[in-house]
């Protein structure tokens, strides 16, 4: 079980929701995982320091490094999910930080421009997302990218009849008119207590879930997730439970831009964005470091199932729960979260794939 008292992918969500209190999110700490673990392989001193405390689960301060290897075996298990890393660089880089790369099969290869990062963006998610840079400072040296892209139908579909317009109630206390699917779930992993209800969904060729969090009246959705400890968050995703739900949710389509240095400066990340940062088991050259780390995301959720994408581009720049069996109501007209999780049985943790605040559908 999951007891520590902090960690990176439950943390770096919170940080998101500070932020944007009132607007959709749509975030892969998985995806953001991948490039910033990489990078972390070539850091040395307080620079790695600050990594090892960053990507931590406390229990373990290591363990998003240690075990990324561990990490990416699981997702390559799923069918449905594909995973893809790449450096590409125009300084020449260690063969010992090329050796350990290639256990998570990241592609080396020179960075020549905008459109050559552009392009392998498109070809990993499927022309989901189509561009995660607008161009290429002449002082960037080297981008790392992480792209994940998910899709698979539900174990049991709604019936598109079913969906009907219906008011969503938004944070700021107006409603919205948007498409409700409805379907009823016998003997579902369902949970509830006094501040909100959560419900698993599963889908039809994959071990990942799909958990959708429901804050009971009067509780705010951003205090909920806030004031939630790490351990209560991931017991969320171990619940054994069972009801009969009748769920009303939301069809969904969006599309979220983020730039995530001010989290990530926010959990301690920072000697790594400075001249003084320590790269040295990365490249011999000098001074390099962070400038900016920005992530892309897609998600839709229809009445067949799933499709969530994320492309995460980190560049590198020089100077110049309950038990009772009675059928249970969800209507998600107001704003709730949802959650696709893989478990990971190699290292215990849960991988927190895409998590997602729905403010407005």
């Amino acid at each position: 079980m999951e007891t520590s008292s902090k960690d990176f992918q439950f943390e770096i969500f919170k940080e998101a929701i500070k932020i944007f209190r009132t607007s959709n999110i749509v975030l892969s700490p998985i995806s953001l995982l991948f490039p910033l673990s990489i990078l972390s392989k070539g850091a040395k001193g307080q620079t790695l320091s600050e990594f090892q405390k960053l990507l931590n689960d406390s229990k373990n301060k290591n363990i998003y490094i240690e075990n990324l290897d561990q990490i990416y075996n699981t997702i390559k298990t799923e069918s449905c999910l594909k995973i893809a890393n790449a450096v590409l660089t125009k300084v020449k880089v260690n063969s010992s930080f090329i050796e350990k790369g290639k256990k998570n099969d990241v592609k080396f290869d020179e960075l020549k421009n905008a459109s050559q990062v552009n392009d392998w963006v498109k070809e990993k998610t499927n022309k989901k997302i189509t561009k995660i840079i607008d161009g290429l400072d002449p002082l960037c040296v080297m981008i790392i990218l992480n792209a994940l892209y998910f899709h698979d139908n539900w174990k049991e579909k709604f019936d598109p009849k079913k969906t009907s317009i219906k008011p969503f109630h938004l944070s700021n206390q107006t409603t919205k008119n948007v498409n409700f699917m409805n379907h009823f779930f016998k003997d579902a992993n369902y949970f509830e207590n006094e501040k909100f209800q959560a419900l698993k969904l599963l889908y039809n060729q994959t071990k990942i879930t799909a958990t959708i969090v429901l804050p009971k009246p009067n509780v705010n959705i951003n205090d909920l997730m806030l004031k939630m400890t790490t351990s209560n968050f991931f017991a969320l995703f171990h619940n054994t439970n069972t009801a009969d739900v009748e769920l009303y949710l939301p069809k969904i389509k969006m599309e979220n831009s983020y730039t995530l240095d001010g989290m990530l400066n926010a959990l301690g990340l920072k000697e790594a964005y400075s001249a003084n940062a320590d790269f040295s088991a990365l490249t011999n050259f000098k001074p390099i470091f962070i400038n900016n780390v920005n992530q892309k995301t897609f998600l839709e959720m229809d009445e067949s199932g799933t499709t969530a994408v994320a492309v995460t581009g980190l560049k590198l720049f020089t100077l110049g729960i309950t038990n009772q069996k009675i059928p249970r109501i969800m209507i998600c007209d107001k704003p709730y979260l949802v959650f696709l999780t893989k478990y990971c049985p190699d290292i215990k943790k849960t991988l927190i794939l895409f998590c997602a605040k729905i403010e407005n559908p």
